[in-house]
């Protein structure tokens, strides 16, 4: 997507701790990387949520210039009792070099009180993955409890405005256990990319009845960008991690994109 946006978004941060770097290289070319940090909000009890944002210098330079960058936004957990994907989201923030070309930003967690909790829901009990204004509706409470109402939870608000703000060419949203990379009618080649990086099978995700009110459901039918969705097995080993990390960055940068 044309950098003008990222421009943009680097500008509104109010955050942070920049770490100086580099002279502007080839697209794909290893760089080391400028981080910064934003607290979106908070969740129900107060506990921040916080974006991280890793890109270039060289970059930031193509976006200034008007050239053509891929914005991948990665998300390592929404239900707080599956979290394998903080891993993925340390190992990516850990990183000391990215490509050129890749503005990415990372979320640990969007519900940092069921991660406290080890709990799937929000401290409210509802599940945030049912919580988005795309075939949403009224649920018994329980597990996957929908809210009173779409966005009635401050961390799916969070989120629905971070999408907004940011038109991610691509988010990943890792869960857990179903074990594959979800299949996807608006972007099934750069789904099956991941999931052959990731060596995790391409699946079609069966909720009980209808996905009603997920996230990537609302991503890709209300926004321009694709959203994938990435479960874990219960147990991961650490290569998996590994390999998941490594893959964000090169599909997440050279993948084939919905046109």
């Amino acid at each position: 997507m044309l950098s003008a946006r990222v421009a943009a978004a680097v500008l509104s941060l109010a955050a942070v701790s920049v770490v100086p770097v580099v002279v502007a290289a080839p697209a794909g070319a290893a760089s080391p990387v400028v981080t910064t940090r934003e607290v979106l909000g908070t969740s129900v009890e107060g506990r921040p949520i916080v974006l991280v944002h890793r890109t270039t210098d060289a970059t930031l330079a193509a976006a200034a210039a008007g050239e053509p960058t891929r914005t991948v936004l990665v998300i390592g957990s929404i239900h707080g009792d599956e979290q394998a994907g903080l891993r993925v989201i340390r190992r990516l923030r850990d990183r000391d070099r990215l490509p050129v070309g890749l503005d990415l930003w990372l979320i640990r967690t969007v519900n940092p009180d069921g991660t406290a909790h080890d709990v799937r829901t929000n401290a409210h009990g509802v599940d945030l993955n049912r919580n988005f204004p795309y075939l949403w509706h009224s649920s018994p409470r329980g597990a996957t409890w929908s809210g009173k109402q779409p966005l009635s939870e401050p961390e799916s608000v969070l989120l629905r405005d971070l999408v907004r703000r940011l038109q991610p060419d691509l988010t990943l949203v890792f869960h857990q256990p179903l074990f594959g990379v979800g299949a996807s009618d608006k972007g099934m080649p750069m789904v099956r990319a991941l999931a052959a990086g990731m060596r995790l099978p391409v699946d079609e995700f069966h909720c009980t009845g209808i996905c009603y009110g997920t996230f990537t459901g609302w991503v890709n039918n209300r926004t321009p960008g694709l959203s994938v969705t990435v479960e874990f097995g219960h147990r991961v080993q650490p290569w998996r991690i590994g390999r998941a990390a490594r893959t964000v960055v090169e599909v997440g940068l050279t993948g084939p994109l919905p046109t």
